[in-house]
């Protein structure tokens, strides 16, 4: 029979006593159900952030600050710009509990975003709606589009009111291949 040592009173237990269950369930910490969360060796998440169209205009805002030589270096801003970023951003939204590294997601998923959508608009018979902040575009044309950038799908019907101001940020900032 299998049998576990108990190093509190040095006793033999058996596997299935009510006391080594006690035990191992005192033991062990409860995971929420929402926990998608791991910890990296740095001591940052990999979680994913909840992020609001008023944080995402507030980071943008940030790295337009942040965008000046003394931060910026050949792939992008420095890691001591990313410290004052995550800090200023942190200052303003005192309930926010995002890490550097989400916070650097976020700004490659908006400039991910930004090229997909720099490259779409300009696909033949699309047009970009300025105050709506939308590509326009007629319904087998969206198919063509979407044949072409999959990942447009999400913006057929949902604006993207960031993109001029990420167009000031990346233009001419990245290689663009050509």
């Amino acid at each position: 029979m299998a049998f576990q040592y108990c190093f509190v009173c040095t006793g033999k237990m058996f596997r299935n006593s009510p006391k080594m269950l006690a035990l191992s369930k005192s033991s062990q910490k409860k995971k929420s159900p929402k926990a998608r969360s791991t910890k990296k060796h740095d001591g940052s998440s990999n979680e994913r952030a909840s992020w609001n169209p008023e944080l995402e205009k507030t980071l943008v805002d940030l790295l337009h600050e942040h965008n000046v030589p003394q931060y910026k270096g050949n792939n992008g801003w420095s890691s001591e710009a990313w410290n004052k970023i995550v800090h200023e951003f942190r200052t303003k939204y005192t309930y926010v509990t995002m890490d550097k590294n989400q916070i650097q997601m976020k700004e490659r998923e908006l400039k991910r975003d930004y090229k997909l959508l720099k490259e779409a608009r300009m696909q033949s018979g699309a047009s970009w709606n300025e105050k709506r902040c939308m590509i326009e575009a007629e319904p087998h044309l969206w198919d063509n589009i979407i044949a072409s950038f999959p990942k447009a799908q999400k913006f057929r019907k949902k604006p993207f009111p960031l993109f001029e101001a990420l167009g000031e940020l990346y233009d001419g900032q990245y290689a663009e291949g050509t």
